[in-house]
Formats: C-alpha cells, structure tokens, sequence
C-alpha cells in the first residue's frame, strides 16, 4: 500500500494569507495528501482548523519589528531560532514531501527549515506586491503561484499566475432579482454594496454615511460594518436622520456575501486579495479604498491590478474623502453603460478565476520541482 503523500502548510493570520492555505488543503486532502498547518501561537485561524479536522502546530513567532529598538529585535531573533529549530524538528518528524507558506510570518522559519532539510518549498502570495513573509520565504522556494500579476515581480523565473481561492458559495450565487426579493430591496433601483474586510474600516464606514445621506432617494444600500463598528454606525445612521431609511440595510456580519454581491449594482470596499478574487470572478463594477496603512502598500496595488483596465476606481482616503465617494457613487448612478463597460474590462486584468485557484496549486505541488 503506497502510503499518502504529505504537505506541511505554514499559513494563518489574517483572512487573504490563511484562505489559501485552507483551501489548498481541502483540496489535497480530496487527493488523498495528509496536511498539517503551522501557524503562529493563539492564530485566529485555529477555529476553523479544528472545525474541518485539520491538525496544526504552533510557533511562537512574531513580526519583524519596524522600529529600531535593539530589544525588540533582540525578541524577534529569540523566537525566529527557537522557531526554526521547532520547525527542523518537524521536518525530521513529519517527513512533510512539500512546505507550503502562504505569506504568514510563519512562512520563512518553515521555508528554511523545509531548504535545510532537502524539502521542496511552494509560496502563494495573494497580493499585487510581495509581503515580507514571501519575500523572505522566496529566498528558499521552489515555485511561487501568485494570486494577482506581481509588478518587478523579483521572483519572475519561478512564478505561475494561479490565481486566488474563494469560497465554493461563489459557484452557486443567486442572481440579482432573487438576491433583492430575498434581502427586501426594489427590484429596479441602483444598489450599492458597501464593506470594510477583515482589516477594518472605521473611516470608509463614516464616508458611506455621508454619501448615503447625500444620495438619499436616489440609492438603496446593503452596510456590512464589521461586529467591532456596528453599534457606532447605526449611531451615525440614527444622527444623520437615515435610522430606518427605506432601501438601507445596515449588518455587522453577512456570512452568504454572495447574495449580497448579486444583489448589487456597485461594490465600495476595500482592496485586499480575497475581495478582489471576488470581484474579478463576479465580474462586479467597484470603487476600490485601500486600507492606507496596509503593509508595504499592498492594497493600493490591489486596487490597481482592477482600476488599471478600467474594472474599478481606486479611490484613496484624503482630505475630501467623504465628498469624493459621494461623487464617486453619483457617477455610476443610472449609468448602466458605464458599469458593463467597467463589467467588460476584467478580462484585461488577467486575474486567473478563483473557483479554480485551489486546483492550480494542487497541480502546482503535484507536480513537483
């Protein structure tokens, strides 16, 4: 009896660097590959980890501090050699016939470890830039699948364009009158789509108030806040005099956002990876905010990769932020023309489907070095 292959995938922390990990394992596991995640200590992921059966390690690791404090740097390389030598110890234990880092922090220490010891070594990096994690894990890989054209990608001879996994949910959406029927909305008037993702969006939550008053009469909203922000932005709704508005719909949480996204005429978000997987497999017209204080950057060449063909507007916070998303909705506002112009432009992008994006990186790894 052949005994089952094995992948050790270093993953968690936030949403778009866990995701893919998550997805590539149920996928090999449907292969018949045996999977264990190494995440960082107390990792947000580890209840969907043990919900799905997937067994896990923990490294006690943390970021590479941005300042100069000699102390925390002195932390840092502390927990990075006790890291690598825990994860050493698991490549002699677990035997893993492939390493996987998904752009975690986890992902250098395991990528190291899986370099010493004569393991072939995969990076997914979801984003339009390379984080730290995979620029420093793709000192050491074999191959990197990128969810979205890396510009100056540094690791341009061992890359694939693979795409970016989003949810099975999207392969079954409703369509845009039974999404409306289901969510109480009119059938025919412009609907807008509004969220924050994982990362936050206290100041987009505030603009989209402004803009809905302005706008009042002329849209209706579907307001995904985020659990932390929903008191305070039914607060703001209530002080805007928009408590109870005809057509808006305030959430904290939506678990099937595909109904949310058929449902919608034009998505206003923020820019990280697995949104724009989203967009680009739906095909969904969009203005594009990206968390000013994303790392390196990242999520304005998020934003980029879909405003670049004309898929999206990337519209950046300032000064005139809340004046500039109100004009920004009233532009698209009974233009159809403009939004299936805006439709058509995603192939230009040339963001692999989503829906496929786990099996690429199966194949990747199947095949080998």
């Amino acid at each position: 009896m052949v005994a089952a292959r094995r992948v050790l995938i270093a993953s968690g922390g936030t949403g778009g660097h866990f995701y893919p990990g998550f997805a590539l394992a149920g996928e090999l596991r449907r292969r018949g590959w045996q999977t264990l995640f190494l995440v960082k200590k107390e990792d947000i992921a580890r209840p969907a980890l043990e919900a799905a059966d997937f067994p896990y390690a923990e490294l006690d690791m943390t970021a590479l501090p941005r300042s100069l404090n000699p102390l925390a740097h002195a932390a840092f390389l502390a927990k990075f050699f006790r890291s690598l030598a825990l994860a050493r110890r698991m490549m002699a234990d677990y035997k893993p016939d492939a390493v996987v880092g998904t752009g975690s922090y986890v992902a250098f220490p395991a990528a190291l470890a899986a370099r010493l010891a004569g393991i072939p070594v995969y990076i997914h990096e979801s984003n339009a830039k390379f984080g730290l994690g995979n620029r420093l894990a793709g000192l050491f890989c074999d191959r990197a699948a990128l969810g979205l054209p890396v510009a100056g990608n540094p690791l341009a001879a061992r890359s694939v364009l693979a795409g970016t996994p989003i949810r099975e949910a999207f392969r079954a959406a409703p369509d845009k009158a039974a999404a409306r029927a289901a969510l109480g909305l009119e059938k025919g008037k412009f609907t807008v789509l509004v969220f924050g993702g994982s990362q936050g969006a206290r100041r987009l939550n505030a603009a989209f108030i402004a803009a809905a008053k302005a706008l009042k009469g002329d849209i209706q909203a579907l307001h995904v806040t985020g659990r932390k922000n929903f008191e305070a932005v039914q607060a703001d709704y209530a002080e805007a005099g928009l408590d109870g508005a005809p057509g808006l719909k305030v959430f904290d949480y939506r678990e099937d956002m595909p109904a949310l996204y058929a449902a919608a005429d034009l998505v206003v978000s923020r820019s990280g990876a697995s949104t724009v997987a989203e967009l680009a497999h739906l095909r969904k017209p969009s203005i594009l905010v990206p968390l000013p204080s994303s790392a390196g950057d990242h999520q304005r060449h998020n934003a980029l990769a879909l405003a670049g063909p004309g898929a999206a507007l990337c519209l950046q916070e300032g000064p005139d932020f809340d004046a500039e998303l109100a004009a920004a909705v009233r532009n698209y506002t009974g233009e159809p023309a403009r939004l299936a112009a805006m439709a058509e432009a995603f192939p230009g992008a040339g963001i692999p489907d989503g829906l496929g994006a786990a099996a690429a990186l199966a194949d990747i790894i199947e095949k080998g070095r």
